[in-house]
């Protein structure tokens, strides 16, 4: 039995005996092997096996991906239940393509609420109709061309993960028999001939570090919205990572091949932020002696990030209102008007509507650009990602600073966990940075952490909770993050938690939570 890996958002339990000699894994193994053992064509075959898998197992979703390490590509070989097309697999990224590459197996226990999953998947909204879970495989590798089996299921198996594991391990060695008895040169032959994209050229969900219920929000979000050319507005305070979203927008989008030009519009004067976007002539201004490209042109055919949009001038909004309405705009100093096929991914940390009320931004303006928002949640609100995010950058500082840190204390955690962060990420990240500069040995401890840090850490706030008080909160916090997951259903939210719904309906009127609240 290969070593499971996790899927981001749910640990694996460690793997059971796979299946009794009378069960319906085995039934189904041996049916796929008549299937296969047929004389027709491998793609036939192929078929055949995937509905004796969707027949047997369940799996009402079924896809064979064929992969080659060398050229680190992906390829859909053949599918059940759902389009090729309804998959975009790169070798390295996503489910199938951390499989390819790892040669471990990996589980998805809800597939919309994980980040990686939603990563290879080209329309988020079938898959929204139930609680899909995903089993995904690889086989032995025969360089450089291995396969993945990967079985979409509506619903969890009483058996376990490790029962579909062991029985989907089967059933691919028997589909990669029968693939290895046709001609590898036609069968595996990539669609395109153009060069797989480097892994550090593609962008991921997985970069932005959080599996928070808030967070997961906004990586479906993003998915939705990634494949539109929809002007979208991202909202938050400073430090929680709008330019990272932004930047995952873009690289998940068609656009993903152009360029991504960001401006900050609070760091250019008004003067200059006609040059800067729209480009000059020469002789349009003294010192011009060049004709110059503004940031529209540069990402022609991509994404142009404007950061900070909330502090530009009333005068400088109107020319960029003509841009995001007509699609046309003139260099500083010229009078050919150029057209421009640019995505708009917009941020700011102010009140809009407020400063639509006060005059100070532009009504229109504002409806141009606030076509798709996706709020982004203050670290505040996300405290259980804390921990994550300053193991991640404790590894990316250690290497830049060349120190041999290993980890970071119970104690430092607990006091990172309770600062309410005003400057959300980017603060963690330079609290992290200090502690790694000033450590002394291979743990980061408490009096590593900054004053501020410190000093927020009250007695009377960690002072250790009852036996019952920790249960209770414990529950609280599981049972709404399941309500929030299945959207207020408390049947789904009961089998999720493992429990009846009589259970968790007593759970809910003794804590005084309302699923009514989670509906959406």
């Amino acid at each position: 039995m290969k070593k499971i890996q996790a899927s981001t958002f749910a640990p694996i339990p460690p793997p059971a005996m796979p299946y009794g000699p009378d069960s319906e894994l085995v039934l189904a193994a041996a049916e796929v092997g008549k299937e296969l053992a047929s004389a027709d064509g491998v793609n036939d075959r192929l078929a055949r096996g995937m509905r004796v898998l969707d027949r047997r197992l369940g799996a009402a979703r079924v896809v064979l991906y064929m992969a080659d390490s060398e050229r680190r590509s992906l390829t859909v070989q053949a599918t059940h239940g759902v389009a090729p097309d309804q998959f975009r697999p790169r070798f390295g990224l996503g489910v199938a393509g951390r499989v390819a590459e790892s040669q471990k197996p990996i589980v998805v226990p809800v597939v919309r609420h994980d980040a990686m999953a939603l990563s290879e998947l080209a329309e988020l909204s079938t898959w929204r109709d139930a609680g899909w879970n995903l089993v995904a495989v690889p086989s032995a590798r025969a360089q450089p061309i291995s396969a993945v089996l990967c079985a979409y299921f509506r619903h969890r198996d009483p058996a376990g993960f490790a029962a579909r594991i062991g029985a989907m391990d089967v059933v691919l060695s028997l589909m990669w028999k029968a693939i290895r008895g046709e001609s590898l040169d036609e069968t595996m032959k990539p669609e395109s001939e153009a060069p797989a994209p480097s892994p550090q050229a593609i962008f991921e969900y997985a970069n932005m570090i959080g599996a928070s219920v808030a967070m997961r929000q906004v990586y479906e979000q993003v998915g939705q919205v990634a494949r539109t050319n929809a002007t979208a507005l991202l909202r938050g305070e400073s430090g929680t990572g709008k330019e990272l979203v932004a930047r995952a927008i873009h690289k998940n989008s068609p656009r993903a091949a152009m360029p991504f030009i960001k401006v900050n519009c609070a760091a250019l004067p008004e003067p200059l932020f006609e040059s800067e976007v729209f480009g000059h002539e020469r002789g349009a201004f003294t010192g011009a002696h060049t004709r110059k490209k503004g940031r529209f042109e540069l990402a022609q055919g991509g994404t142009l990030f404007l950061d900070e949009l909330g502090e530009l001038s009333l005068a400088t909004q109107a020319k960029l209102l003509r841009v995001l309405q007509f699609r046309e705009f003139e260099r500083l100093g010229g009078v050919q008007t150029l057209h421009t096929d640019t995505r708009i991914i917009a941020a700011t940390n102010k009140d809009m509507e407020r400063a639509v009320r006060e005059g100070t931004f532009r009504e229109d303006l504002y409806y141009r650009i606030n076509v798709f928002t996706i709020n982004m949640p203050p670290l505040r609100e996300r405290r259980a990602d804390v921990p994550t995010l300053a193991e991640y950058f404790l590894k990316k500082l250690a290497v830049e600073h060349q120190k041999r840190i290993s980890r970071i204390s119970s104690g430092a955690l607990d006091a990172l966990a309770q600062y309410p962060w005003p400057g959300n990420v980017r603060e963690l990240e330079n609290v992290i940075e200090r502690a790694v500069v000033v450590c002394d040995g291979s743990v980061v401890e408490e009096r590593h952490l900054t004053p501020s840090i410190l000093d927020a850490k009250k007695p009377d706030e960690v002072e250790a909770p009852t036996l019952e008080q920790a249960v209770e909160r414990l529950e609280r916090r599981m049972v709404q993050e399941a309500l929030s997951r299945e959207r207020g259903s408390i049947a789904a939210a009961a089998r999720t938690l493992g429990t009846t719904e009589r259970v968790l309906r007593y759970k809910l009127q003794k804590l005084k939570i309302d699923p009514s609240e989670y509906r959406s």
